[in-house]
């Protein structure tokens, strides 16, 4: 295991500090950061593609070791929510605090970012007989969007990174690095309508947005079924202009989350019937009715019992593997390149999408030891062999 040691906390806190001065906010550029993150990527001996994504947004895939199937590839968004206001320090200068690291993004999810090049960096790439992959994304928070550039790339194998088909998928998504396997799909959708305006007096007769809109909300609100693990919430919904007034428009927007093994679809079947009904009525009077998905994204439910997700129980010794409540781009990788996705990594997601937001630096360091024994295991020519996982055809 020489060419394999535990990365220093203090350059992974160092290069966490350079990381988090980056304002990634989703939605906003984060080619600096990605040509920062790739520049000291390559100068460790890393094979790179910066894959575009929206303009100002890339996403990169990264190669450290021999271009062969097998490996390990650690995933991370590089987009952080909004800083927002309340913050007791600098949200995009990492202060310590009460002995934590203070910034946006330090526990989702730019700690495990900076722990995993740290490490990488410090590593004799000739020793390694599989490769680890890194791939970083953009526009995660708000639906998993930019990574689906980048799986574009992987799965038809034309990235000058490599093809890449490792064994294991780790998201490093905060998790107070427990080992999770499973997290709930989402859809969601807006709906816009619009209908006639005219005299309150004929609201008994006449169709309005507002009234077929509130019609929505009830079926949507009814789509809630804990027992087959289906949350549906109608976020907003605006829309009118005055009482005495048929409201000749209104928007809502709902989301409806999901088991890995539930066709969003299906639950949604009656909501579409009542969105075409609702079309026809408002028709009628000059109207019309919208629906248009803006969020989509799978499940995860990766089995513990396949080999390499035995080896990550094992590697990462919390216990059998849980689901997380939030959703990450897991479900995306499992789907996209026929490989187990697992879900670890340092912070508290109780402590992201808020002022003050921290993470340990003894996370830090426990995430970086995790790292260094998976990389050995899976990637090591000192390594044990992991078995592996059987071909899965993709559709073009």
């Amino acid at each position: 295991m020489s060419s394999l040691s535990t990365p220093s906390i203090s350059d992974v806190v160092d290069l966490l500090g350079e990381l988090v001065a980056y304002p990634t906010e989703s939605r906003s550029p984060n080619v600096d950061l990605i040509d920062h993150y790739a520049d000291r990527a390559h100068r460790a001996g890393a094979m790179l593609d910066v894959v575009p994504g929206e303009v100002g947004r890339a996403n990169l895939h990264l190669r450290f070791g021999p271009d062969a199937p097998g490996g390990v590839l650690l995933s991370g968004h590089t987009d952080v929510v909004p800083a927002g206001t309340g913050w007791s320090t600098d949200p995009y200068a990492l202060t310590e605090v009460g002995g934590r690291l203070a910034a946006r993004g330090t526990a989702d999810m730019k700690g495990f970012l900076a722990t995993a090049l740290v490490l990488l960096e410090e590593t004799d790439l000739d020793a390694l007989r599989a490769p680890v992959h890194l791939g970083l994304s953009y526009d995660e928070e708000i639906g998993c969007v930019g990574v689906r550039g980048l799986l574009d790339v992987l799965a038809i194998g034309l990235t000058g990174a490599g093809t890449c088909r490792p064994e294991v998928v780790v998201v490093g998504e905060p998790t107070g690095m427990r080992l999770c396997n499973a997290h709930a799909g989402k859809v969601a959708y807006r709906i816009d309508l619009s209908a006639a305006s005219g005299h309150s007096s004929r609201a008994g007769t006449e169709p309005t947005a507002v009234h077929e809109g509130a019609a929505l909300v009830a079926l949507v609100q009814g789509l809630n079924d804990p027992d087959r693990g289906i949350s549906a919430n109608v976020g907003s919904i605006h829309g009118g202009v005055a009482v005495n007034v048929l409201s000749p428009s209104c928007t809502l927007e709902f989301e409806v989350r999901h088991q890995a093994d539930t066709d969003p679809d299906e639950v949604l079947a009656g909501v579409l019937e009542a969105v075409a009904e609702a079309d026809r009525r408002l028709s009628a009077v000059g109207g019309h009715v919208t629906m248009e998905s803006f969020i989509d994204y799978p499940g995860l439910e990766t089995d513990p019992s396949l080999a390499p997700v035995a080896v990550m129980v094992d590697l990462v010794g919390s216990g059998a593997p849980g689901p997380v409540g939030f959703g990450t781009e897991g479900g995306l990788y499992s789907d996209r390149l026929g490989v187990p996705s697992v879900i670890v990594g340092p912070g508290d997601i109780a402590d992201a999408h808020r002022p003050n937001e921290t993470v340990a630096p003894d996370q830090l360091e426990q995430c970086g030891d995790v790292l260094r024994r998976t990389i050995h295991r899976f990637c090591s020519d000192d390594g044990p062999d992991v078995v592996g996982i059987a071909p899965v055809d993709h559709p073009s």
